[in-house]
């Protein structure tokens, strides 16, 4: 994602797993999904900005039906059974891709898709907050909303929960107004156009305590990815992120929401924004595994949902396509896990 997230320092308090989330997870099915970046096309478009690593697929596009296919059989064939896309807007690249490419690719197959509604690349920020409060704000969203319902959320491979298309909305924690009806509303658009209300899941997970008030409004809670801009962020990683996880895996049962937790290989985005000078996470084949075995464990609601950041975004290095030099290891991890 190359808008970096707000920064926190992390405060985990416990490392425990809540009993009552474990059992009910035993018993609920597991997906594995991981977030798909449509943004890389000809004249280097992306690729431009800079990234570390080296694609087995070289510089593609997006676009390409051979990359999609290449992409989604990868994943398959690994236990990623859907891609959670990046969309920009309505016309926009990732949109013409997603509406064509890509649904040829997968239709007739188990796979599945969902759509990460970029938040402040559409509906702006202004302090380090979107607020909500704003009619032009708000009807933007519905708008964007509307569109998504018409386009996508009714198309067999899209997922659903309970039988209620699922759409991720990226940084919801900086969110400020009436989130709760805001919400409602979004509900509402979703269900006039495919009949089934919104299963919305908030990028709300971070370091902070968890807080019931911020947890409600949305059907599911996850977060983007645990980096955060402190120097240590780092050190025993994986131990940090699972104690914090726990701590809202607890909260998010109490309140009977969904915890979708998300884990990733490492963060470096020197090769898009050095002068950022952002904490490296190096990547770590055995960090990832260990995050990936607790997420598994935490992971609670009607479905038990597990996010990987990210399948293809390069420019921070959390990608786990297939690349120089890392090669298949990560998506390896992934399978052994699944299986």
């Amino acid at each position: 994602m190359t808008m970096k997230q707000p920064t926190a320092t992390p405060t985990p308090q416990s490392t425990a797993v809540p009993a009552e989330t474990e059992a009910a997870a035993a018993e609920a099915e597991l997906l594995i999904g991981a977030y798909w970046y449509p943004w890389f096309g000809p004249g280097r478009r992306h690729w431009e900005e800079g990234y570390l690593g080296k694609p087995t697929l070289g510089e593609y596009d997006s676009a390409d039906p051979a990359v999609i296919r290449q992409q989604v059989a990868w994943a398959t064939d690994h236990g990623i059974d859907l891609f959670v896309a990046s969309w920009w807007g309505q016309g926009s690249k990732e949109d013409t891709i997603l509406s064509t490419s890509f649904p040829d690719v997968i239709e007739g197959s188990d796979f599945r898709f969902a759509i990460l509604y970029e938040t402040p690349g559409l509906l702006g920020m202004e302090g380090g907050h979107i607020r909500l409060t704003d009619a032009e704000t708000q009807q933007q969203l519905i708008d964007d909303v509307t569109y998504l319902a018409r386009t996508y959320l009714d198309h067999p491979n899209y997922l659903r929960i309970e039988g209620r298309p699922v759409l991720f909305l990226y940084l919801t924690r900086t969110f400020s107004g009436d989130i709760q009806s805001t919400m409602d509303a979004v509900r509402e658009a979703v269900q006039a156009e495919v009949g089934e209300p919104a299963f919305i899941i908030g990028d709300e997970v971070y370091w902070q305590s968890p807080s019931s008030l911020r947890i409600r409004p949305y059907d599911g809670v996850t977060a983007y990815n645990m980096h955060t801009s402190v120097p240590n962020i780092a050190d025993g990683f994986a131990g940090k992120v699972a104690a914090q996880y726990a701590n809202w895996a607890r909260r998010t049962a109490a309140d009977g929401v969904a915890f979708v937790p998300d884990v990733l290989p490492g963060f470096d985005d020197t090769g898009v924004r050095p002068e950022a000078e952002h904490p490296v996470i190096p990547r770590d084949e055995e960090s990832f595994a260990t995050q990936l075995r607790d997420a598994i464990t935490l992971a609670h609601g009607p479905l038990r949902l597990v996010m990987i950041t990210s399948w293809n975004e390069w420019h921070e290095y959390t990608s786990v396509e297939p690349g120089e030099p890392f090669g298949m290891t990560y998506l390896e991890v992934v399978k052994d896990a699944a299986d």
